[in-house]
């Protein structure tokens, strides 16, 4: 029988095609390193990866090395900018408007990013979900025209489900609703049921923000939108760094066995500030779905119809996003001038405290200059990996004059970062290089000596339960080479 040799592809060319195919996507990865990869390590790290695992190298490179993104939103561009929004009020505060101590920092910051300062916010905290919640619930229940929710996790646990039931009858009295939930974070949890499916059965409008599934999505599994977002009718909105699940009711579950607990801190926000929260979900929003919307503003009238004066009022902010497109690293030369700035006191609490060496070296040379620099971290943490790295980094922070604290149980995923008695950072920004270089984070700068004394009283009673490390020279030979081993994949993890 007779082969067409038009159709047959013997061993002798099926290799030099599999070769050439080898070849040229290690090409086009390796120029791809070289033109965009800024940290010589790193580059190095993936041209090696790239040449020495043939094809699997470019494979992995193309899910785990890309982190950057050009965004279709276009969110730099003027009608959809989060500056641009609250910079029509009459609400702006420029350096030389603010006090003395203020003016060195708010200069340094509008340098790096040139999202406006706003005065006459008001922003309460509220502990674990056991107070977030029922306070965003009843905000959504009063909804009139709008609610816009974002959320890296969101669980169709006994928690979820309220938010869904809260969300459908939003939706079904006429309110436009609109859900984004990050393509990976929406498989987070036991439950096989997806929150976003079921709101979408019931009418509720949701988008997942690069969907693992899709061709882009694959392309930038690597980056996500860590960002957590309610805003209901630009009356009132929440941020920080609160998930939605079940387990943030630490009250409700503390005496239940097989719940995974977390400890959190999220914010209540009023103030124009808001016009500049909406501009972050809206161009999220358009990037996920390509509609654009058309959110209410703050007005100052709702203050009084709130009542929400109070200490926490008053606060000047700004919001800061931060993640891998126009506004990549400028979130970590903000931390690094708020800790250059530092005259008394430097306060940290994160789940994930891995900085790079620029961050540590900051922390050192404020300890040198006289300033206490209190970081307080879970003493167990969620991500086994992720703790090994940072007790790998437990001397160094010693060796520099850090105080180090570590909580115990529930895991404490709160991001608090204070400095002196006016500055404080807060959002959904963690200390490690996923947060500060492959997510989309959403966090808010404030001014202010009454929320910062708020602040300052959570993160003294947390570290008043915490156990101060004072020394780590007990490590057992397996575990010291456990964590180190770790270590070295921090800019990874």
């Amino acid at each position: 029988m007779s082969v067409d040799p038009v159709q047959y592809v013997g061993p002798e060319m099926a290799f030099p095609l599999a070769g050439g195919l080898y070849l040229l996507m290690a090409l086009v990865a390796g120029v791809h390193v070289i033109l965009n990869k800024k940290n010589e390590a790193s580059a190095f790290s993936w041209l090696g990866i790239i040449i020495l695992a043939p094809l699997l190298g470019a494979v992995l490179y193309w899910l785990f090395g890309i982190n950057r993104i050009r965004r279709r939103a276009q969110a730099e561009l003027s009608e959809h900018s989060p500056l641009s929004t609250a910079a029509k009020t009459h609400h702006v505060v420029q350096a030389y408007q603010c006090p003395d101590q203020w003016q060195e920092l708010m200069k340094l910051g509008l340098g790096v990013h040139e999202s406006d300062y706003l005065e006459a916010n008001s922003l309460r905290p509220l502990i674990n979900g056991d107070e977030a919640y029922p306070e965003m619930l009843n905000a959504i229940n009063n909804a009139q025209q709008s609610v816009v929710l974002s959320s890296y996790i969101f669980e169709h646990d006994e928690a979820g489900r309220q938010f869904v039931s809260a969300l459908v009858a939003a939706n079904q009295r006429g309110v436009s609703v609109r859900v984004l939930i990050d393509g990976l974070g929406v498989g987070y949890g036991l439950s096989l049921v997806r929150a976003d499916r079921v709101l979408r059965k019931q009418g509720v409008k949701t988008a997942r923000f690069l969907s693992a599934l899709s061709s882009s999505g694959t392309r930038f599994i690597n980056l996500r939108n860590h960002r957590k977002i309610l805003s209901v009718d630009g009356k009132v909105a929440f941020v920080g760094g609160m998930n939605i699940r079940q387990g943030n009711l630490i009250k409700t579950l503390a005496k239940r066995s097989g719940n995974q607990l977390t400890q959190d801190v999220h914010f209540k926000v009023h103030g124009p500030v808001i016009n500049q929260i909406n501009a972050v979900f809206s161009a999220d929003w358009e990037f996920a779905t390509d509609e654009v919307l058309n959110l209410p503003n703050w007005s100052d009238e709702f203050f009084n119809q709130e009542n929400e004066l109070n200490t926490e009022a008053s606060i000047t902010t700004r919001v800061l996003v931060d993640g891998p497109d126009d506004n990549y690293q400028k979130l970590p030369l903000t931390m690094l001038g708020a800790i250059n700035a530092a005259n008394d006191r430097v306060c940290i609490v994160s789940p994930y405290f891995l900085p790079g060496s620029l961050i540590m070296n900051a922390l050192h040379m404020a300890v040198l200059r006289g300033v206490r620099v209190d970081v307080c971290v879970p003493a167990r943490n969620n991500l086994p990996f992720v703790g090994w790295a940072m007790r790998a980094n437990r001397r160094s922070l010693l060796e520099k004059g850090v105080h180090l604290y570590e909580s115990a149980a529930p895991f404490d995923h709160s991001k608090l970062f204070l400095v002196d008695d006016y500055w404080s950072l807060i959002g959904s920004s963690n200390w490690d290089s996923r947060s500060l270089e492959l997510n989309f984070e959403i966090n808010l700068e404030c001014y202010g000596s009454g929320l910062n004394r708020s602040i300052s009283d959570i993160i003294d009673k947390k570290m008043q339960t915490s156990v101060e490390i004072r020394d780590c020279t007990d490590q057992h030979f397996i575990k010291r080479l456990r964590n180190n081993f770790f270590r070295m994949f921090s800019p990874y993890l």
